[in-house]
């Protein structure tokens, strides 16, 4: 059921996420990544104390976040909260009004205790996909919100134990890896289609001289 749901709400278009989030009464971990100007990914992850049962204090949350969180960049995976330069506890008693959840504003007018964790890195792969570890028993509604944007419609994710979020873009400028192989850099340089123009027509007229040579110099 959980899954079936997870697929409906994908990055773009969760219209059934805010009757689960609902109906799931605060159980489930909220984690907004918000991606700065700078490129610099923060990640704070909420809980509700009185409706999560395996997080009543923040001594809790710090226990259940580690390796919560995976980074995988295609070829390697680590818990974010290693990756990140800064991390702070703190505690809230309103929901997040730009969280896209959809809460009725009885709940949003509504007193709450709501645990905190907030994981900045300043250095992440350029593109990476955050996984939640086999057999995990929470359930994590990601949000993601990007400040280089100017206009985004909400893009969030539910993940639950053994999940992948679509792809993360933390750096959008353009490498050298990024470019079509016919236009990446060479010698001197040069795209690669370049230098096979200029070698290919060395070796026709040296092919061609040496012809004329045998047949017009050698005896």
């Amino acid at each position: 059921m959980i899954r079936g749901l997870r697929t409906v709400c994908l990055l773009g278009g969760a219209l059934w996420l805010p009757l689960f989030a609902s109906a799931h009464n605060g159980e489930w971990l909220l984690a907004k990544c918000t991606i700065a100007e700078d490129n610099s990914v923060t990640v704070r992850i909420t809980a509700d104390a009185e409706a999560n049962p395996r997080i009543k204090t923040q001594e809790d949350l710090v226990r259940e976040t580690k390796g919560l969180l995976l980074v995988y960049d295609g070829k390697t995976t680590t818990d974010f909260l290693l990756q990140a330069s800064r991390v702070d506890l703190g505690v809230d008693d309103r929901l997040d009004p730009d969280a896209p959840l959809g809460h009725t504003p009885e709940e949003m007018a509504k007193s709450y205790t709501l645990l905190k964790l907030t994981a900045q890195a300043s250095v992440t792969p350029r593109k990476f996909t955050f996984r939640l570890p086999e057999g995990s028993p929470h359930t994590v509604i990601l949000w993601l919100v990007d400040k280089r944007l100017e206009k985004q419609e909400p893009r969030w994710v539910m993940l639950i134990g053994g999940d992948e979020s679509p792809m993360i873009e933390a750096d959008r400028s353009t490498t050298e890896e990024d470019r079509p192989w016919w236009q990446r850099g060479g010698r001197r340089g040069l795209p690669i289609i370049w230098q096979v123009v200029l070698y290919g027509t060395f070796a026709l007229l040296a092919t061609w001289l040496a012809r004329w040579i045998r047949k017009n110099v050698l005896p």
